[in-house]
């Protein structure tokens, strides 16, 4: 694919190449959902408005033991989640992806979520049924659901199960808290019987709104750095959670949402084991990030997991860094190419995998693969080690930044020049 060179900006300080927008193909949520052909309880009219992400997480499978390898068994999970953009008609998006049976949920509610209390709480539909049984290895939308969601608005969106769901498709290190509760209880606006706690969000994929025609979502595909390892629990410092902050705030730019793909432990390259790591982020471009509804722009930071341990060459990250950003393009979006942050010091980070770090951040601010480059390794290095974190940023383990850093990358992207390669969003 050809792409012309439109004009250079500069993020964080530093040039980077913004190309003009490329048509594609459109993408859509896939769902199996029985019944769709039923009325929905809220009507909506696709020529004034469209589906957009305002919450997601990239689900992975089971442990081989505790909570999510159990499943839940005549249990109501409460997940509580955060907004990004808000609006007032809402839908959320369940999956068994990683399964190993057919799950059944009697009853699911969404309500505003304030510790293990909900308020306004509503019932979600399937096709217009109160019940849901979602395959092995399908995903579910439901139906709209008319309920006021703010910018930044806690979520309540809780599932209860009489049967054995088995091993859960599940999201590992929310860094959020949520509640369990035994029997059904996900109807209740108090939370007197969610007496037990998880900071694991379980089969829940995603919280779509009604948006303007205008508004999409920036999704960020990353690992540990991007999911908030370092960050206190319920305290949303993610650097993802800072750059909407720092767009709803604007001007420049317009509204956007910005949702969360990141997988502590990730890599670009490898499947790894235990599966709390996902899929690669070659492997889980499509359904974490290119599928979600109303996309406009892909944030890519990976990279480190694969280096760390040096087993993956710095030349097998750079081609599959390569394949994710020409899989965007061929997708009519834009690419951001993010810079891998320093780890000396971390026990798994020795001379090789520095060396390798270095090789692949010098291709990704010169190769022009990236409409856009922003460099989060010289955001938060020590200038006088750059190989390790300022320990102003550092969260203690030599490896994840802290909330100061998050808060420090997400002001070093410009949002003019963000806000140049967003294209027109898409259900």
């Amino acid at each position: 694919m050809m792409r012309a060179l439109a004009r250079t900006a500069m993020f964080g300080g530093l040039g980077i190449a913004l190309a003009l927008p490329s048509a594609g193909a459109a993408h859509a949520v896939h769902v199996s959902v029985p019944g769709t052909e039923a009325a929905h309880a809220v009507h909506i009219s696709t020529a004034t408005s469209h589906w957009t992400a305002t919450w997601t997480a990239g689900p992975t499978a089971a442990m081989p033991s505790g909570l999510s390898h159990n499943g839940l068994t005549d249990r109501t999970i409460r997940n509580v989640v955060y907004s990004s953009i808000g609006g007032s008609t809402l839908r959320v998006r369940l999956t068994n992806r990683y399964g190993v049976r057919p799950v059944t949920f009697e009853q699911v509610t969404v309500g505003h979520a304030a510790g293990p209390d909900a308020t306004a709480v509503a019932p979600v539909t399937f096709g217009g049924a109160t019940s849901v049984t979602i395959p092995v290895g399908g995903d579910v939308a439901s139906d709209p659901v008319r309920l006021r969601v703010g910018r930044d608005q806690a979520l309540a969106v809780s599932l209860f199960s009489a049967t054995a769901t088995g091993p859960a498709t599940y999201h590992n290190a929310a860094h959020t808290t949520s509640y369990l509760a035994a029997g059904d209880h996900a109807a209740d606006g108090a939370g007197t019987a969610f007496t037990d706690r998880t900071r694991s969000w379980f089969f829940l994929d995603g919280v779509d709104v009604l948006a303007a025609p205008h508004v999409g979502a920036i999704v960020a595909l990353g690992d540990s750095i991007t999911d908030g390892t370092g960050t206190a629990v319920d305290s949303n410092t993610r650097w993802t959670n800072d750059l909407f902050a720092r767009i709803a705030a604007g001007p420049p730019g317009r509204l956007e949402a910005v949702t969360n793909s990141g997988i502590g432990g990730n890599e670009v390259t490898l499947d790894r084991q235990p599966p709390l790591y996902g899929p690669s982020a070659r492997h889980r471009l499509d359904a974490d990030v290119l599928d979600q509804p109303g996309v406009t722009l892909v944030l890519v930071s990976e990279g480190i997991n694969d280096l760390k341990a040096g087993e993956v060459p710095a030349g097998r990250v750079i081609a599959g860094l390569r394949d994710i950003a020409d899989r965007i393009h061929a997708a009519g979006l834009k690419a951001v190419g993010f810079t891998i942050t320093p780890c000396g010091g971390y026990s798994r980070c020795g001379a090789g995998p520095l060396a390798q770090r270095a090789l692949v951040n010098d291709w990704i601010r010169t190769s022009g693969t990236f409409d856009a480059v922003v460099d989060f390794d010289a955001v938060v290095r020590d200038p006088a080690a750059t190989d390790r974190l300022l320990p102003a940023y550092d969260s203690g383990d030599h490896l994840h930044p802290d909330a100061a850093a998050y808060q420090r990358m997400a002001d070093a992207i410009d949002l003019t020049a963000l806000n140049h390669l967003v294209t027109r969003p898409r259900d």
